[in-house]
């Protein structure tokens, strides 16, 4: 199972994306980071955002993230850039030519994958609350498969949801991307969060883990996805905060490795994240394996162990 990890900042509130004050990237102290975490691994994902916002004014505190991916390329580093949707008004063209845009940039830093679309399944603020958005990725899934052909790069192209898989939603996803563009994903994703969202008790959380990666294959093969391709975790994590300690987040993320590797349904695993937005003890912003400061959690060692061992 091959790792990844978001290392960006967003000045924003990683719930409701309402606007932070947040410290800024480190680079050096990012690469520094992401280079431990990395160890001996020949590979390592690296999950960056931008989002496309037509002729819209941009949200407050949604920028790309990072702000450059090219600082963290090297030492066989995959990007994974998600093109996210947020146009107010349909645009299905000029989105189409961002994930093209977005294909020649993950090739030009030494390819890796674009994610097209991000959680459709979910409303504001996240992609499925804007109008459109599914013939927009449709159109996008299309022009990326188009790019990478032409370009003869080495970029997957994908869809992902998140929580447990909705028949309607998936079924809705095939029949908007049509039989050729489905047949052609080289993944599709799962953005999962166990015990975040909805509370479990401790020892039941690796089991609802495997129960969100076989719903998802059962679900997209039964909408017309073949289940030949590839499931990514395209993000996972659990905050600290007031009521969240530091110990228990090391535990449940690696519980949560664990359990995904046993399914072997899952070939990429990503977390959410590398630093806290701000460590506030807001748990909203305490994703992170490091503090704001950059001093590490004990989950930092726990994923690098589960990199090491994999």
């Amino acid at each position: 199972m091959l790792f990844g990890i978001w290392p960006g900042v967003i000045a924003a509130d990683l719930v409701e994306l309402t606007p932070l004050v947040t410290p800024p990237e480190d680079v050096e102290r990012t690469r520094a980071a992401l280079d431990r975490l990395q160890g001996d691994a020949e590979q390592f994902y690296i999950r960056c955002y931008r989002h496309y916002r037509g002729s819209g004014e941009p949200e407050p505190g949604v920028v790309a993230a990072p702000a450059d991916p090219a600082n963290y390329t090297g030492r066989g580093r995959l990007m994974d850039l998600t093109a996210c949707y947020r146009a107010t008004e349909p645009a299905l063209a000029g989105y189409a030519e961002f994930v093209r845009q977005a294909v020649r940039d993950v090739a030009a830093w030494g390819g890796g994958k674009v994610q097209v679309g991000e959680e459709l399944n979910v409303l504001y603020p996240q992609d499925g609350g804007f109008p459109g958005c599914f013939e927009a990725v449709a159109a996008g899934v299309e022009a990326g498969l188009e790019e990478r052909d032409q370009l003869g790069a080495n970029v997957g192209i994908g869809v992902n949801g998140a929580g447990v898989a909705d028949p309607a939603f998936w079924t809705t996803m095939v029949d908007a991307l049509g039989p050729d563009s489905t047949a052609r994903l080289d993944f599709i994703g799962l953005d999962m969060f166990p015990d975040v969202f909805r509370p479990l008790p401790e020892d039941k959380v690796g089991a609802g883990a495997q129960f969100l990666v076989h719903t998802l294959r059962h679900v997209t093969r039964d909408a017309g996805i073949s289940e030949a391709t590839p499931i990514h975790v395209t993000e996972t994590g659990w905050p600290t905060g007031h009521t969240r300690d530091e110990a228990k987040q090391a535990r449940i993320l690696q519980a949560v490795a664990e359990a995904v590797a046993v399914t072997g349904e899952v070939s990429v695993y990503e977390l959410f994240s590398l630093r806290d937005g701000i460590s506030d003890g807001n748990w909203q912003n305490g994703f992170g394996l490091l503090y704001d400061d950059y001093a590490p959690k004990p989950s930092y060692d726990a994923v690098r162990r589960l990199i090491d061992a994999s």
